[in-house]
């Protein structure tokens, strides 16, 4: 009996493991390559959309897929084709993705979990749908930074980026501009013209720049032509030496505008100077707090823990914490908002779910029942008449 139950149960496990080798397709790939139970949109009637994009960061099958910021589908298969990932995505039969809809890889927060997104591009509406089965290319996609790429990045600012030289930054600006502010003035103000004049004429400048793309283009169709004219270049210097007394005439030139731009700075660097003075009392506050701020950057993103107790501490690459957030006003009033004008020394303070007063707290301040209302009430007393004043007697003065 034992025998015939054990070959039972080999022949069981030997048509399970063929079916799991079929159905997926003899391999496997680890459990999240298979769809989850509850998992939104990877039904039977699911419609399913293909993604080519350059860097997929840590995106996993099963990740959700958002439009305007609700769930509406999962990551399936993903594979690699010529550099790049090709990511199939499932969604529910009755969500309209816009036609002109961009495919963007992001965190639901600075430690959450990778999700694609299927949004318009910023600033455009959403027009038209997008067909079951269209593929999305490489340059509709994108990634944003991950989490590791912001805090380096920020690691180099806090470390390498000279807040400690502002202060010799300041007195090589005094030292500079020593004498020059009325000069200095001036410049400033000449240049706050030039710059509005710029500002009129943006339109102008736009124009301008969209000829120049129109005369590159010009030159590309007429390279053969440009071609022969660099080979003619010779004959060009050969005129080039004819005219060499205009030359000189024209550098004298230059020379005579270039005194009197030297006369204008020579007049406006007292200006410059006094601005600059005025600027350094801000400047000199910032580079006394510059140690301080770097450490401020340094702590925040351990916080809210210090790298010293993390390092000593944490024994791993996580650990549990229980953490309760009071965010009611009258903490806020007499906590972070004290100071301000709307924090309340003294502020009564409503316990948080996890105080130990929290099952005992009562709004009542004399720890009292409300006292009933009496049964009977006494009634009013009926309102009595005044007498009326006796009339005048006839013939009276």
């Amino acid at each position: 009996m034992t025998r015939l139950c054990a070959r039972a149960l080999q022949r069981w496990l030997a048509v399970g493991g063929c079916v799991a080798v079929t159905v997926t397709g003899c391999s496997f790939d680890g459990l999240n390559s298979l769809p989850l139970p509850g998992t939104v949109g990877t039904g039977s009637d699911a419609v399913v959309y293909h993604l080519r994009l350059a860097n997929v960061g840590t995106l996993e099958s099963n990740s959700p897929v958002m439009v305007n910021d609700v769930v509406v589908g999962a990551v399936g298969r993903m594979t690699v084709t010529d550099w790049h990932a090709e990511v199939d995505v499932s969604v529910q039969p009755d969500v309209v993705v816009p036609a002109n809809a961009v495919a963007t890889v992001g965190q639901t927060s600075l430690l959450g979990s990778m999700h694609v997104a299927l949004d318009p591009p910023v600033g455009e509406e959403p027009t038209g749908r997008l067909q079951p089965g269209a593929l999305v290319p490489l340059q509709k996609t994108s990634t944003y930074p991950s989490t590791e790429q912001t805090l380096s990045s920020l690691s180099v600012v806090v470390n390498g980026g000279g807040l400690t030289q502002i202060g010799d930054i300041i007195e090589n600006f005094n030292a500079a501009l020593d004498g020059r502010q009325d000069q200095v003035r001036s410049l400033i103000t000449r240049m706050n013209d030039v710059v509005g004049i710029l500002d009129r004429q943006r339109e102008n400048i736009l124009t301008t720049v969209r000829a120049l793309h129109r005369l590159s283009e010009t030159f590309a169709g007429q390279r053969d032509t440009l071609t022969a004219a660099l080979r003619r270049i010779p004959e060009a210097l050969d005129v080039l030496d004819r005219q060499r007394p205009q030359i000189v005439t024209a550098m004298q030139r230059l020379g005579e505008f270039s005194d009197t731009a030297t006369q204008l700075i020579d007049e406006t660097q007292g200006d410059i100077v006094t601005n600059l003075r005025n600027l350094e009392p801000t400047v000199r506050a910032l580079a006394d707090v510059g140690p301080d701020l770097a450490t401020a950057l340094s702590f925040l993103p351990t916080y809210p823990y210090t790298q010293e107790f993390i390092d000593r501490g944490i024994r791993g690459d996580y650990m549990n914490q229980f953490i309760v957030f009071d965010f009611t006003i009258s903490r806020l009033k007499s906590g972070i908002f004290l100071g301000t004008r709307w924090g309340e020394p003294g502020a009564s303070l409503v316990p948080a779910p996890g105080d130990p007063w929290y099952s005992t707290y009562t709004r009542d301040p004399l720890m009292a029942p409300v006292t009933p209302v009496p049964d009977q009430v006494a009634t009013m007393p009926p309102l009595v008449e005044a007498p009326a004043e006796p009339a005048p007697a006839e013939g009276g003065n």
